[in-house]
C-alpha cells in the first residue's frame, strides 16, 4: 500500500494529494507558531512503525532528508496505527501518531497527524475564537474538540461555543450559542448512544461570588446544536455527575441546600424522552460530594470531603427495577478508611482496569491542605492505599486518559482553595503501572485553562491566558 507523506514544517494548513484507491494520505500539520517549532530541525532519521493493539509490527528507518519514505505494507493487518518519529543521534526528539485506523482493499484514508517536538508546550498559530477560562470540552466523533461556555476576561459566564480542527489547527465560532450563560458545567456522556449531557456550574456571578445554576443540556452533535432540557431540581456548581446502567446517568453534590437528593436522568422508552427526576438518598448526605466516576464494574466511586460522603453508589445495571436506588450508597468504613484516606475537595480521578480508582490531588477545606500523593481507592475493601504516580498536588485539575493502557495527562487546576494560583503545567503519567512521568510547564499562566487529548494523542491546553490563545503538546515516553 502506498503512502503519500505531506510534510508540512511550520505552515497551520496543508494542501492534500488525493490518494489512489487502497492508499493512505497522512498529512502532518505543524500547528505552531515559534522559531524552535520545526519537528524536523536536527532530524538525522525518521522512523515509521506499524503498530497494532500495542505492539509494533512492522517498521522502517530512513535517512532525512535524503531518502524517500514509505510505508511497511499494512496488508492483513486490519485495524493498525501508523507512528512517525524524528530522531537525532538516536534520541526521538519529534513524534506524531495516526488515531487507531481500519485498512482494507479500496479503502482511501486521509489522516491529519499532529507532528512537533515531543514533551514541550508550544504555542498555536491561531487564536481561540473567544478568550474564556474555566470552561468544557468534548471530543467530536470527527476529530475536532467542542469548546463551550466558561467566563470571560471580566469574570461573566459565557454562551459562545468554538470547535478546534486539527486538520488545519484553525477555531471556529459555532453558529450556535447554548441556551444561557454557564462555566464549569459537567459533561455526561451516555456510553450506549453517545448522547451527551451538561449539567449545571456557574450561571452567575454576583459580588464576586459564582452562583451555582440549574442548566441542563444536551449537545445534539447530528444536528450540530445544544438544547435545554428540563431544568435541574437544585442549582450546583463543583458537583459530580457519573454514567451507569448504560443509559442512566446520576448527578451528587455542589449545593448547600437543604435537600439531600441527586438528580437521577435516565431515558423513558414509555414517553420515548429523557425524564430528570430527583433521587431522595437514605443515610447519605451528598452536600459533601466532591467528585464521582464510573468504575469498571458498573459501580460508582464518590470521593466526599467527610467520611460519611466517600464510597461506593453501588446501583447497577442489573438492579433497575429491583432495588431501590437511593439506598444504594456503602460508605467508607469510619473507623478503618485507609492509610491513605483524605476528604477533598477539587480531587481528580480514574478508573482502573482492575476495578478500582486512582484519586490525585484536592484539598482539605478546613485545613486548605492540599493531598501531597496520590490514593487508590479499593473497591473490595472501601479503603484507600497510598498510590504513586501524582507528579504534583494541584486542586480542580483537568484528568484525561490518553490511551487505553493507563496513560493519562493531569493539567490546568490551581495550588490553593481559593482558586487564584494557577498551577500552569501538565503532567503525563501512567495510572495502571505508577510511573510518574515528566511535567511540562506551559508557556503561560493560564488559570482555568482545559485541557484536551485529540484522536492522535497530541494534547491540546485551551484559555485561562492572558489572551485567547492557546498550547499544544505531544507527549512522548522514551
Amino acid at each position: 500500500m502506498p503512502l503519500y507523506l505531506i510534510l508540512a514544517c511550520k505552515e497551520p494548513v496543508t494542501e492534500v494529494i488525493a490518494p489512489e484507491d487502497g492508499s493512505v494520505t497522512l498529512t502532518f500539520v505543524n500547528p505552531t507558531s515559534c522559531g524552535s517549532c520545526d519537528p524536523f530541525e536536527g532530524v538525522e532519521q525518521l522512523r515509521i512503525d506499524v503498530v497494532v493493539d500495542g505492539a509494533v509490527v512492522d517498521a522502517a528507518t530512513f535517512q532525512w532528508p535524503s531518502e524517500a519514505l514509505t510505508l511497511p505494507s499494512l496488508d492483513g493487518f486490519g485495524v493498525v496505527q501508523v507512528q512517525l518519529r524524528g530522531l537525532a543521534a538516536g534520541v526521538v526528539v519529534s513524534f506524531g501518531q495516526t488515531p487507531e485506523l481500519a485498512v482494507g482493499p479500496g479503502l482511501a484514508l486521509d489522516l491529519p497527524v499532529t507532528f512537533l517536538p515531543v514533551n514541550r508546550a508550544l504555542p498555536l498559530t491561531q487564536p481561540m475564537a473567544a478568550g474564556r477560562r474555566r470552561h468544557g470540552s468534548v471530543a467530536l466523533r470527527d476529530g475536532r474538540t467542542m469548546l463551550f461556555g466558561g467566563l470571560n476576561r471580566g469574570g461573566d459566564p459565557i454562551d459562545t461555543v468554538e470547535y478546534y480542527d486539527p486538520k488545519d489547527g484553525s477555531f471556529a465560532l459555532a453558529e450556535f450559542v447554548l441556551p444561557a450563560p454557564v462555566a464549569e458545567s459537567r459533561v455526561a456522556e451516555v456510553p450506549v448512544t453517545g448522547e451527551r449531557f451538561f449539567f449545571g456550574g456557574v450561571g452567575s456571578v454576583s459580588s464576586g461570588v459564582d452562583v451555582a445554576s440549574t442548566a441542563l443540556y444536551e449537545f445534539i452533535e447530528e444536528l450540530d446544536t445544544i438544547e435545554s432540557i428540563e431544568p435541574l431540581g437544585i442549582a450546583r456548581k463543583d458537583h459530580c455527575v457519573s454514567t451507569f446502567a448504560d443509559t442512566q446517568v446520576i448527578a451528587f453534590g455542589g449545593h448547600d441546600s437543604d435537600s439531600t437528593a441527586a438528580e437521577f436522568l435516565r431515558f423513558d422508552l414509555a414517553e420515548d424522552r429523557w425524564h430528570l427526576s430527583s433521587l431522595a438518598l437514605s443515610d447519605f448526605d451528598d452536600r459533601k460530594v466532591a467528585g464521582c466516576i464510573p468504575l469498571a464494574d458498573g459501580r460508582t466511586f464518590v470521593q466526599g470531603s467527610a467520611v460519611a460522603s466517600t464510597g461506593i453508589w453501588a446501583f447497577t445495571e442489573e438492579m433497575v427495577g429491583t432495588v431501590d436506588p437511593s439506598a444504594a450508597f456503602l460508605p467508607t468504613p469510619p473507623d478503618d478508611p485507609g492509610s491513605a484516606a483524605a476528604f477533598v475537595v477539587g480531587s481528580s480521578m480514574v478508573a482502573l482496569a482492575d476495578g478500582d480508582a486512582w484519586v490525585g490531588g484536592g484539598m482539605d477545606p478546613r485545613t486548605g491542605q492540599s493531598a501531597a500523593t496520590a490514593r487508590e481507592f479499593r473497591a473490595a475493601t472501601m479503603r484507600f492505599d497510598p498510590a504513586d504516580a501524582q507528579p504534583d498536588a494541584r486542586n480542580w485539575g483537568v484528568l484525561r486518559r490518553v490511551d487505553d493502557r493507563g496513560t493519562v495527562v493531569w493539567g490546568c487546576g490551581w495550588r490553593d482553595l481559593a482558586r487564584e494560583q494557577a498551577a500552569s503545567s501538565i503532567a503525563v503519567f501512567n495510572v495502571e503501572i505508577g510511573s510518574v512521568g515528566g511535567r511540562i510547564e506551559l508557556l503561560e499562566s493560564r488559570s482555568g485553562c482545559d485541557v484536551a487529548v485529540l484522536p492522535d494523542g497530541s494534547v491540546l491546553v485551551t484559555g485561562g491566558g492572558a489572551g485567547p490563545s492557546a498550547e499544544i503538546v505531544v507527549p512522548y515516553s522514551q
